[in-house]
């Protein structure tokens, strides 16, 4: 008797707690590269069930092809490059939030590489800045932020934007065609730039941080649907997100993934990535912000490059696109970043 009362009480709590414990879906598009570190760390850790969320990560191509299913509300928030396609989007009044950085460049890390074919550096076919011209230059989708890089490399060689022919091309597609010679480069992020590399296909003849420092090369996105019907999931996402970011940020040293407590990084990254685990300790990290700040002033250039080119025509203002509140507020609950001491 005494033990079917037991019994009886033990079926009846798991009832009652049941509802209380289930967790909230929460659908996230991602590119799946090495940016999104953070998320697939927050994942195997279990930050994201802490908070009481289950997350379904989606790998979609481009930040550009995000924008559409987080304005219909299909996505609640996304991470990648801004694009035209966002700020147009803005132009037709959908609402949505760059709420963190999802990777930047910055002194120390060589994450984003003017990359060219080896055959023309080998052959002397290409030793400057001004041997871009006429090249043809592999870009993941028309309208990504990249091209704004582009802009400020062909100042910097004394060019035009229209001296180099970009070539639109998802990045396993880029690196085919840097094999069989379709393109004679790319501005490559990782891990494609160490495996090119690896396979002899191409060189790094050049960080961009040169001669476009603090570049703000990808962000995490909310749906406004998400921001203010869900604030208390985007919260929470905001947490599990930073706690990734800051574990990250702890194994980085000289812009690699090298320093204590790096293979549980490593392993998770490679497990995720499908990639040997020398592959992910070669290759250059982005940077991070460990509290999600994002660098205003970079947006505000390739914005700036999108209304030049009559790419965008309505007027923006940042200041209602950017929205570091959920960040703020997960920095407060989670309490200042100490980067461990070595």
């Amino acid at each position: 008797m005494a033990l079917k009362i037991f019994s009886a009480l033990i079926l009846g709590a798991a009832l009652l707690a049941g509802p209380a414990c289930a967790l909230e879906k929460v659908a996230v598009g991602i590119g799946g590269s090495a940016s999104d570190a953070p998320f697939y760390i927050a994942q195997d850790k279990g930050y994201f069930t802490e908070e009481g969320l289950d997350v379904n990560l989606l790998v979609l191509e481009t930040g550009a092809k995000i924008i559409a299913p987080l304005a219909t509300g299909e996505l609640d928030a996304g991470s990648g490059a801004l694009s035209v396609g966002f700020y147009n989007a803005l132009g037709r009044d959908v609402k949505l939030r760059i709420v963190a950085d999802r990777g930047h460049t910055e002194k120390g890390y060589f994450y984003q590489s003017i990359f060219i074919r080896k055959d023309l550096i080998d052959s002397g076919a290409f030793k400057s800045l001004k041997d871009l011209k006429g090249k043809r230059i592999g870009f993941a989708a028309p309208g990504v932020t990249v091209l704004s890089v582009l802009n400020e490399t062909v100042k910097q060689a004394g060019l035009a934007f229209d001296d180099v022919t970009p070539v639109y091309l998802s990045f396993p597609q880029q690196a085919a065609a840097l094999q069989n010679k379709g393109i004679d480069g790319s501005f490559l992020i990782e891990p494609q730039a160490t495996m090119l590399v690896r396979q002899g296909v191409g060189v790094r003849f050049m960080n961009t941080e040169e001669f476009y420092p603090n570049d703000q090369i990808s962000v995490v996105f909310y749906s406004d649907k998400f921001a203010t019907e869900r604030p208390q999931p985007a919260l929470k996402l905001m947490k599990a997100w930073i706690r990734g970011a800051r574990l990250y940020n702890d194994v980085l040293v000289d812009g690699r993934i090298a320093g204590p407590g790096s293979d549980e990084i490593v392993n998770i990254m490679a497990k995720t990535f499908k990639l040997d685990p020398t592959v992910i300790r070669e290759m250059n990290s982005q940077a991070v912000n460990p509290s999600g700040r994002v660098f205003e002033a970079s947006i505000q250039k390739d914005l700036d490059f999108f209304h030049a080119k009559g790419w965008v025509t309505a007027p923006i203002k940042l200041a209602d696109v950017i929205d570091m509140s959920f960040a703020d507020k997960a920095n407060a609950e989670l309490g200042p970043y100490k980067r461990p001491q070595r």
